[in-house]
């Protein structure tokens, strides 16, 4: 029980690209909806303690706090030390560093019961889906960089007769070629059959093998071959 209530907690407070995933892989039902209104109403309850604190706040500014904040040599007379107990406490609290923090979680409290109430549908926190944004983007040039190593230099493509079809070596990824593209080659259309890495020397080749395009089938997207037009793709710097 604690487990899916954890669970719930935490995929509440995740954006939908962690999450969706998240709850594939698991293998207990976890209450993420229930645990995001739980999140909302806590969150909201923390209203009246942001106003207590900030009474709180305002009372302490004295009228040596006063003399401080107007930036006055003299004693504060009663009319200032009224303004900066009034006007500055106030304003002085709200951007304390415990009342950003409680500003920041009544508010996202706020589009929590917001996105509830107008979707159904959980909402990340924003510094959470920040972080989960920076992880990506960290990983996926990490990957990138990796599979760069594995592929080697560039070097242009290397295309070789298959039987009707073709077999293309390429030092790159081709993100633009599936199997509903049609790759055209010298008058010929193909189809992509599968893709798969391949030795070479001391690096590996993406070899895509291609299929003659049947007759009849629709062209939806058409991409050309042509090596000799191709030129060395600018690579990301190494770190």
């Amino acid at each position: 029980m604690t487990r899916r209530v954890l669970l719930g907690l935490w995929t509440a407070l995740l954006p939908a690209s962690e999450r969706e995933p998240l709850l594939k892989r698991l293998d207990v039902d976890v209450p993420t909806g229930g645990a995001s209104w739980a999140l909302a109403v806590a969150q909201l309850s923390l209203i009246p303690v942001w106003a207590l604190l900030g009474v709180s706040y305002t009372r302490g500014v004295t009228g040596v706090q006063a003399a401080t904040i107007l930036a006055t040599e003299r004693p504060p007379t009663f009319a200032e030390t009224m303004l900066a107990s009034v006007a500055l406490g106030p304003f002085a609290f709200v951007f304390s560093p415990l009342g950003l923090v409680l500003e920041y979680v009544i508010l996202t409290g706020v589009v929590r019961v917001a996105a509830l109430v107008a979707s159904d549908r959980p909402t990340g926190d924003p510094l959470v889906t920040l972080a989960a944004w920076l992880r990506r983007l960290t990983s996926g040039e990490i990957r990138q960089q990796r599979r760069l190593r594995a592929l080697g230099p560039w070097r242009p493509d290397r295309i070789l007769p298959q039987g009707a079809g073709l077999l293309v070596l390429s030092s790159r990824d081709k993100p633009d070629w599936n199997e509903r593209v049609t790759i055209e080659h010298q008058g010929a259309f193909y189809r992509l059959v599968r893709q798969e890495d391949r030795p070479h020397d001391r690096w590996s080749d993406v070899a895509y093998v291609l299929r003659p395009q049947e007759p009849g089938e629709l062209i939806r997207s058409l991409v050309r071959l042509d090596p000799a037009a191709e030129s060395p793709p600018r690579e990301p710097p190494e770190g």
